[in-house]
Parts: C-alpha cells; structure tokens; sequence
C-alpha cells in the first residue's frame, strides 16, 4: 500500500513538474502591466534588430544600427530574458531572441524586396535617432501608459476622413428647406 501512496506521489509530483515547465502559450499579459510593457518594447527591439541585419551592406545604416545597439543591447537582452523566464523559455541559448519572437508570433527573419530593403535602410538612420527607439525610455512610458486603469478603455483614433462612413446625408434640397424655415 505504501509503495502505490509513494509511486502515485512521486507520478504527481513528475506531472506537476513537467506541466509547470511546459512553455507557457503567447497572449498579451494585460493583467500584468511590466510583462506587457516588456512584450511591446521587445517587439520595438525584435524589429530593429531584424532591420539591423538586413541593411548589413548599406554603411549608414549598420553604423546607426551598431550605434543604436551601443545604447539599447543591454536593455533588449533585459526584456529578452524576461519574456524568456516568462514564457518558460531556457535563456541557455545563442538564439533566445528569436525562440521568443517566435513565441510570441512575432518574425524572426525579413524577406524584403530590393526596393523595399533600399528604403527601409535609407530611412534606419533616420528612424534609429528618434527618441522612441530608446527602448529603455520606451520601456518607462509604455509602463507609464498600461499602468492606467483605463488602458483598455481608451478612446482609440478615429479613422482617417476617406475611411469614415458619413453619420448622416443631407440633400441639398433637405438643406434648403432647412434654411428656409429658419
């Protein structure tokens, strides 16, 4: 009898182990605002480092990119980690950002035509040198915004004039009576 009691503790305890060490399924963590924080942020990172090694041939935009990474790698390798402890990843490895870009269902490689890649390079230094691709500063104000209990209440944008439908249509004979009778 002991020895079922201890071999059934010991299956459950396995089972547990092994359930809790399962990767853990990607979804945006609304409920915990430092790992959402962190999820957008590494997106920002993911993208840029994947610019990064397409522009490789073009000299100012793998000066801008080492340059950004100078200011921003240790940040990204941060967050990396952290999805990586959050997703139940082993950060044991070389390519840890792209099994957690591959989690979250986010590319791990681009596939650009030569035009697109042309402008996408033209436009990295540029784009590298805005103060929202500090990704520790982005960091700060992104956690700064899903922090608010109205994050997901917000009002969102309203959609460009050439997409909106209009709310009513007036004739121009409706608009001539209307003054008339006024």
């Amino acid at each position: 009898m002991k020895q079922r009691l201890v071999a059934a503790l010991w299956l459950f305890a396995v089972m547990t182990a092994n359930a809790t060490d399962a990767p853990r399924p990607h979804a945006y963590a609304f409920d915990q605002p430092e790992i959402l924080a962190t999820q957008r942020v590494f997106g920002i990172g993911n993208a840029v480092t994947l610019l990064g090694a397409v522009c490789e041939d073009d000299p100012l935009a793998t000066a801008s990119y080492a340059q950004w990474l100078v200011v921003n790698g240790v940040t990204l390798r941060q967050i990396t980690i952290r999805l990586a402890d959050y997703y139940r990843i082993s950060s044991q490895s070389d390519d840890l950002q792209q099994r957690v870009a591959t989690t979250m269902h986010l590319k791990s490689r681009l596939n650009l035509s030569d035009d697109a890649k042309s402008d996408a390079c033209a436009s990295l230094p540029e784009t590298l040198a805005l103060p929202s691709m500090n990704l520790a500063k982005r960091y700060d104000a992104v956690l700064l915004e899903v922090k608010n209990p109205d994050y997901l209440k917000q009002k969102r944008p309203a959609m460009p004039a050439e997409n909106k439908q209009p709310e009513s249509v007036e004739s121009s004979d409706d608009r001539e009576e209307q003054t008339r009778s006024e």
